[in-house]
């Protein structure tokens, strides 16, 4: 009897895993999980993977070895996985308390995570980052200019901020009750209420509907406006949204995200039928499974080896 064709597969290649903790702002430590294949050549591309709203790095790579990031591990990439503060493996202060804002995400944690990646890896380095991570991370890097240097590119996926032009009444509601839940709570409840497996500060949901109404993307204290720092982001960029995901990024609103940016270098992919792709993509299937595999995941790791000259 001839084996079958799972059983005649190779087992994945292991990996060489590494995790440590990045000092930020308010006395939090950033998670780390830096993976690779034994075979991975030194000196190679390197992606730091930031994860979105309710997420953790487990995200793009499970415990069992399994995910997004396993697709770039086999084509000799490091990776590096990293949870924002409050998130997976990442260490509170002695004090807990939910006191950060989106500004935190974007201002503090994101380029201290760029800082401490560059000082470890010698290669090429791109960031790729989900839905609310790949907005905080532009507008991150909009104000700092230096850490913009460190990066070959960044890669967003499914990233647009959300306003009310569409995603119709539902959006509306699901936005200002996510609000007023937090607000009672002092925190989301994301994982109570199964959307994922971190909580977020009520100040965070909260800067989130103030900007619904207006279209509006600037600071707590209004004195950042995030639209007019990408102006300031001249690396190169890769953006990709779902033909399908109309809610959280949907394609109008991601392609004025990146209209906005200063880089010369902007590739805007809409992954559907209408733009030659087998199947319209959503939220999450754009980077997780089998059809993002196939025809997501190549494209920007295409995409990534075409602008790996030294920076």
């Amino acid at each position: 009897m001839s084996q079958s064709v799972a059983d005649s597969a190779a087992p994945p290649t292991p990996l060489a895993r590494d995790e440590w903790w990045v000092p930020t702002s308010g006395g939090h430590q950033l998670h780390v999980l830096q993976a690779r294949t034994e075979s991975a050549a030194a000196g190679g591309v390197g992606i730091l993977f930031l994860h979105g709203l309710f997420s953790d790095g487990r995200f793009f790579l499970g415990a069992s070895g399994e995910g997004p990031a396993r697709y770039f591990l086999d084509q000799g990439c490091t990776v590096y996985l990293a949870d924002l503060r409050g998130h997976g493996g990442s260490r509170w202060p002695a004090k807990r308390a939910w006191d950060w804002s989106f500004d935190t995400y974007a201002q503090d944690d994101i380029p201290d995570l760029i800082r401490a990646v560059r000082a470890r890896h010698t290669g090429p380095l791109f960031l790729l980052a989900h839905s609310m991570a790949g907005y905080a991370a532009l507008a991150g890097l909009g104000l700092h200019p230096e850490v913009q240097r460190m990066l070959n590119g960044v890669c967003v996926l499914s990233t647009a901020v959300n306003d009310y032009s569409d995603g119709g009444l539902k959006k509306g509601v699901m936005v200002r009750f996510s609000s007023l839940l937090a607000g009672l709570l002092g925190r989301f409840p994301a994982k109570a209420l199964k959307q994922g497996p971190a909580d977020e500060p009520a100040a965070v949901m909260r800067q989130f509907a103030q900007w619904a109404p207006t279209g509006a993307f600037q600071s707590v204290d209004g004195r950042t406006d995030y639209w007019q720092a990408l102006g300031q982001v001249t690396l190169p960029v890769f953006s990709g949204v779902g033909e399908a995901d109309v809610f959280h990024a949907s394609p109008r609103r991601a392609e004025k995200l990146v209209g906005k940016l200063g880089s010369t270098d902007k590739t805007f992919t809409i992954c559907g039928r209408s733009h030659g792709f087998a199947s319209d993509f959503g939220h999450f299937d754009i980077i997780r499974g089998s059809r993002a595999q196939k025809e997501i995941l190549p494209r920007v790791h295409e995409w990534m080896r075409s602008r790996s000259a030294g920076l």
